[in-house]
């Protein structure tokens, strides 16, 4: 039962920004899995979340943030406390620098990838044909240095507009001083905004690129079922996580609506109903079987969240 200095507290936030309650987030991700929030704000400005991340804090309220939800798990029971999404922080995509054949262009948090791409084909901007049918805003991305083998959305990154939670003050912060590695960006700031330094070139070269990285990934992930993209990380000096899953003999393998994708063996998808529960049963078989067979310990690439 929720204590009263709890309650007061939750009433304060959602009388002064108008929050909702008890919101499934099942309907915020891709996976289409996870608990109610407490409370759910979708700001869209800067401003806007400087003000609410301020207020949660002086009231003492716990506050988790995402953006697309693409690459999340949340759990049966959700998320206590405040749940923002960065989705609406959209000003426009736009060139802001301009040097021979560089162009630097910034981009808020909620503007999905995609929408990203598609300006820079459109301007014939080189540097991000990579990202072709990768899901979910580019806050997201960032914070996941999404990317292919050979390319990640940290290269042609010049730098980031953060809010700092620490004194909640609006902050840039240069490529040089992040810290990139495999699926991750050590960052404890909430990420509002990203400059690249991209290289102008003719448009039908870029967007010829763009189609060929997006034609190969139709044909090699599942993209017709839900899922929250790869979920094992690939482990090194190893085969990839997908190929481990496969020789194992894992596609198709079900814990009630999760299941192994038949497309690619590192997606779980939802065929139907599936909850957190039942993809955990799936990780921990997955799990299983690849180290009893081959002694290779997968970890997972996704994002959990949620009260245990």
């Amino acid at each position: 039962m929720m204590n009263v200095a709890k309650k007061s507290a939750y009433s304060t936030l959602i009388n002064e920004f108008n929050l909702m309650i008890d919101e499934p987030l099942k309907k915020y991700t891709s996976f289409k899995i996870g608990g109610p929030a407490d409370l759910l704000a979708q700001p869209e400005s800067e401003k806007g979340i400087q003000k609410l991340m301020t207020r949660a804090a002086d009231l003492d309220v716990p506050v988790t943030v995402f953006g697309g939800g693409t690459n999340l798990l949340i759990r049966d029971k959700g998320i206590r406390g405040l749940v923002i999404l960065t989705r609406k922080l959209k000003s426009g995509i736009r060139i802001v620098e301009s040097d021979n054949d560089q162009r630097i262009v910034h981009a808020d948090a909620g503007e999905k990838l995609a929408a990203l791409c598609r300006f820079t084909n459109e301007k014939g901007l080189s540097g991000l044909e990579f990202a072709a049918g990768i899901p979910g805003t580019l806050g997201g991305a960032l914070m996941m240095n999404a990317g292919i083998p050979d390319h990640r959305i940290s290269d042609p990154l010049v730098s980031l507009k953060t809010l700092d939670p620490s004194d909640m003050e609006l902050k840039t912060i240069d490529r040089q001083a992040l810290k990139f590695s495999y699926r991750n960006l050590e960052c404890t700031h909430i990420i509002l905004g990203a400059r690249f330094k991209l290289i102008k070139t003719d448009p039908k070269n870029v967007q010829a690129r763009y189609q060929e990285h997006l034609e190969n990934k139709k044909k090699t992930q599942p993209v017709s079922l839900p899922s929250a993209g790869c979920f094992f990380k690939n482990p090194e000096n190893a085969p990839a996580a997908g190929k481990l899953i496969e020789d194992a003999g894992l596609k198709g393998t079900k814990r009630n609506d999760a299941m192994v994708s038949k497309v690619h063996a590192n997606y779980i998808v939802n065929t139907g109903q599936a909850t957190y529960a039942d993809v955990l049963l799936l990780q921990e078989t997955i799990q299983n079987k690849v180290y009893n067979t081959y002694h290779v310990k997968l970890e997972t690439e996704v994002r959990i969240e949620g009260e245990k």
